[in-house]
């Protein structure tokens, strides 16, 4: 962890102590809160103060990766110019959003090189998201829901959501047992981790098995492997036996049912729906809209959304969208492993590779309002934009 003011108190003065204390509340807000909308106000703040101060870090600006991000945040807002139907309202909320992803990702990173911001985010996630895992897990108990899978509270009201976050909780919980040096403080740390372990495995999601799994893997690898290139090729070898191991057991019909016990959840048809609805509407190079409606329905069932980040990408923003999301993807992974070496770039990375496995099952939105994209995307892109901003020093 960064040193620099790592032993200072509160200061009322410091705008940077202020933003991580907001930046703490917007991700404690989703743990306890059910109402987006209500978990949204410390964003609303912290983006007037970013706006307030934006001399203090308009330098960001030169950052190859935030003009990334402007990019593909200003494209899917300019999308809703051919969503059908266009609706005003709405399209003003997602400029109003994009710009609350845009404020915090700054925010974060400029919190996040003084070291304070991952002090109090260990300290949040290990009482509140233990005290809130361990809820999910009496009120599943007490409950007993008729599909027999764990369910979160407030936002996470679902099990997939539930268990990717709850595997950022976990991934935190690593990172503690790591870094710190206090037997109470990992001892926490480690009933914690279990708790949130057992809790993605109740959520009998193997979307979320296989995903956290992964983020599990990377960030134990990311201490055994001596620089990013192994790093790179480990986790690479390791995914593909992986997949290799679940396809096998898919095709075959005595363990099918192990690793696909609702089938494929109608995933091959709404997909196949999502793209012949991409190229009826000619939207493959821009997309139909981020406004346009992206239901699907398949066998009387309607499905919300494409349930993957990238064919939804495509749906809305199209090719263009998908590029800008991959050159950001590409580039908070440059800058992760040129900082390989840092705490934080291996949390990071492990989030991040985490939330490619998963949203490749699951997923649809970047620009929210906060929630679980902020945990799994946002907030690792933070992490790299602040270890490339000013490597080595530390922002006041």
């Amino acid at each position: 962890m960064q040193q620099a003011a790592a032993n200072d108190g509160f200061r009322f003065g410091d705008r940077i102590q202020w933003m991580a204390v907001l930046i703490v509340l917007c991700f404690v807000s989703v743990l306890l809160l059910r109402s987006q909308s209500a978990a949204s106000y410390p964003t609303y703040a912290l983006s007037l103060l970013m706006l307030a101060t934006f001399p203090q870090w308009r330098d960001a600006l030169q950052l190859p990766l935030l003009r990334w991000i402007c990019a593909l945040l200003i494209w899917l807002c300019v999308s809703t110019a051919w969503s059908d139907p266009f609706d005003l309202r709405k399209a003003l909320s997602i400029w109003s959003r994009s710009l609350l992803v845009f404020f915090f990702v700054v925010a974060f990173a400029e919190c996040q090189l003084r070291g304070q911001l991952q002090r109090w985010m260990v300290v949040a996630l290990t009482v509140v998201g233990g005290v809130v895992v361990l809820v999910a897990i009496v009120n599943f108990y007490v409950t007993d829901p008729a599909d027999g899978r764990l369910n979160g509270l407030g936002q996470l009201d679902t099990h997939v959501i539930a268990a990717l976050v709850y595997g950022v909780v976990l991934l935190f919980m690593l990172r503690t047992l790591f870094v710190f040096d206090s037997w109470s403080i990992r001892a926490g740390a480690l009933l914690v981790a279990c708790l949130a372990t057992f809790a993605v495995f109740m959520s009998d999601s193997r979307n979320a098995w296989v995903s956290v799994l992964m983020g599990v893997c990377s960030y134990l690898l990311a201490y055994k492997c001596r620089d990013w290139r192994q790093f790179l090729v480990t986790v690479a070898s390791m995914g593909t036996l992986l997949l290799s191991v679940v396809v096998v057991l898919a095709v075959n019909e005595e363990t099918r049912e192990l690793v696909l016990p609702r089938g494929d959840s109608y995933r091959l048809a709404i997909w196949g729906e999502t793209i012949q609805r991409i190229l009826a509407g000619d939207g493959l190079l821009i997309g139909l809209g981020i406004l346009t409606s992206d239901d699907v329905t398949v066998g009387g069932i309607v499905f919300p959304h494409a349930h993957n980040i990238y064919l939804s990408l495509l749906y809305k923003g199209g090719l263009v969208a998908v590029g800008l999301y991959a050159a950001v993807l590409i580039s908070t992974f440059a800058l992760l492993f040129t900082h390989f070496e840092r705490e934080d770039a291996k949390l990071g990375i492990s989030i991040l590779v985490m939330a490619v496995f998963a949203h490749l099952l699951d997923g649809h939105e970047l620009v929210d309002k906060v929630g679980d994209t902020w945990f799994l995307v946002w907030m690792p892109v933070g992490l790299a934009l602040g270890l490339g901003w000013m490597p080595g020093s530390y922002r006041r």
